[in-house]
């Protein structure tokens, strides 16, 4: 994409400037002499991130930072601390208690013990199986799957069965590994191409001094309040094979910086080697910074910037590096050449509110804004926004979310994502909002938690193509997911989907109708 606006690039330039200034600085800030074990990451597929959800909204949790993930197991057990404290102090036991005490406060048991007492674990262990699962899903028509980490399913029969391993070293390394053995009844669509595939889905080790980590490995990231989506960064593309620097639990800042509450950053690099071809330089780098705040107990704020940039023909310094990332040229089919994505979130926790509106206990607000390194003011941006409901209309233990994402700019629609050296892909899949390019998204769910008993009711209605093709493709599901809990490490999950799809791939009058049936049995030791 080409340079639109010189004035806005110098903007965008003395922004990126001051982003980097300020990661290595809170990077060095971050580093502190407080010891922390190493520990490994908590994957998205727990039900740890919704349980944590209705925690912070019933006010037993204020110091988490939620809109970047994934946490460490520390940083879990940092969180189940404060909230397990708040709950002793209560002079009479709340639901919201008991279910903290329950599976989720045993399942981390050692890391709440550590930060109640440091040393009180292991300094070394290894843990062969932590986490095992085994998934049957069929398919009916080309359904379409999104948010599932880049895995595929296909057409007719697929099943799987993965396990995780975590160990750590003299407190200071830990590791983490997740293979996959899966098995397409029709790979890639083709009737008659059944295939089986072993492969390692993650796998990293991690470098722990203080508060600051180096992790280097296979790993998914989210950036972003989002629940369903987000702009730069969700777990809808395969993991990355990254090295990444982070600091696992907040750090408040020294001197006059105090005010801007707990704070954590992610600085990452990649390499996308996904075989991409025609115009697409193969084998770009890809990198990202997050910055996280949280000013108050109830608000949080932050800041993403992604670059792809480089790749095969393109040999660069590291000084060609930062005048790609921080300067204010973007020179098309040179070696100087990259696709940029700028992002900014807000996200607002209300809790306690029943007294004053009958609709629910607490309430969650939260936006999104993006930018496109080409985009002159206020053309060619994205934006998300959403809410969540906890106990709505005093249902106990049940959230109704509403989230709309909307990225089709009107000056130029197809600038989000798509690019003729760069486009914001791996391995075909979008690492940002699974809609993609010129399309919009809306979503509804409700679920809720029955003592051992959990289910989920919703809609997703997208539209791709909405500015740039004749015939818009829209798509509905309608989905429906019911779980039961065995025990309080087992349970079985059964998910249905039914999806219409009309003008498929923007043919006119190419209709579809997909369905979805899954069954997954997992068991966490």
């Amino acid at each position: 994409m080409k340079e639109k606006d010189g004035y806005f690039w110098s903007i965008t330039c003395l922004m990126r400037i001051r982003i980097l200034s300020a990661a290595l600085f809170f990077a060095f800030l971050s580093t502190s002499s407080a010891f922390a074990s190493s520990s490994v990451n908590v994957p998205f597929a727990l039900p740890l991130y919704r349980n944590m959800e209705l925690w912070v909204a019933k006010g037993l949790i204020q110091s988490n930072l939620s809109s970047t993930r994934p946490f460490s197991r520390a940083e879990v057990g940092r969180l189940l601390a404060e909230a397990l404290d708040k709950c002793d102090a209560l002079k009479e036991p709340t639901t919201a208690c008991s279910d903290l005490q329950g599976p989720t406060a045993k399942y981390f048991e050692e890391e709440v013990s550590e930060v109640r007492s440091r040393g009180s674990s292991p300094s070394t262990f290894l843990k062969p199986i932590d986490a095992l699962s085994i998934t049957y899903n069929r398919l009916s028509g080309p359904f379409s799957i999104y948010n599932n980490e880049g895995i595929n399913y296909y057409d007719g029969n697929n099943a799987s069965v993965q396990f995780q391993s975590r160990g750590r070293l003299w407190n200071v390394f830990s590791f983490f590994i997740q293979p996959i053995f899966s098995y397409y009844q029709k790979f890639d669509q083709i009737e008659g191409n059944d295939e089986d595939e072993l492969r390692m889905h993650k796998g990293y080790v991690k470098l722990t001094a203080g508060n600051f980590e180096v992790e280097v490995g296979r790993d998914s990231l989210w950036w972003g309040p989002g629940y369903h989506g987000a702009l730069l960064m969700s777990n809808n593309a395969h993991p990355f094979d990254m090295v990444k620097l982070s600091n696992p639990e907040p750090t408040l800042l020294p001197w006059i910086f105090h005010w801007l509450g707990p704070f954590k950053f992610n600085l990452f690099f990649s390499e996308l080697n996904d075989g991409r071809s025609g115009s697409n330089v193969a084998h770009p780098y890809l990198y990202g910074l997050r910055l996280n705040f949280k000013p108050h107990p109830f608000f949080e704020a932050g800041l993403s910037h992604l670059a792809l940039f480089g790749g095969s023909g393109r040999d660069l310094s590291f000084f060609d590096v930062i005048k790609i990332l921080y300067s204010n040229k973007n020179r098309d089919n040179t070696k100087f050449e990259s696709n940029q994505e700028l992002a900014v979130d807000v996200a607002l926790m209300i809790p306690n509110i029943r007294k004053l509106i009958f609709l629910a206990d607490s309430v969650k607000l939260y936006a999104e804004g993006g930018a496109e390194d080409t985009g002159t003011l206020p053309d060619r941006r994205a934006y998300l926004v959403g809410m969540a409901l906890y106990n709505p209309f005093a249902v106990e233990k049940a959230v109704f979310r509403v989230e709309y994402a909307d990225l089709s700019p009107g000056s130029v629609p197809a600038a989000w994502y798509s690019h003729g050296s760069y486009p914001m892909q791996y391995d075909g899949r979008v690492f940002g909002h699974h809609a993609g390019s010129d399309a919009d998204d809306i979503f509804f769910e409700w679920s809720q938690d029955i003592e051992k008993f959990f289910y989920k009711l919703g809609l997703d209605r997208e539209r791709s193509g909405i500015q740039t093709k004749a015939d818009v493709q829209e798509k509905n599901q309608y989905f429906g997911e019911m779980g039961y809990r065995i025990k309080d490490n087992s349970n079985i999950t059964v998910r249905y989907s039914y999806e219409e799809i009309t003008n498929y791939m923007n043919v006119k009058d190419d209709d579809k109708r997909n369905h979805f049936l899954g069954v997954e049995a997992a068991l966490y030791f």
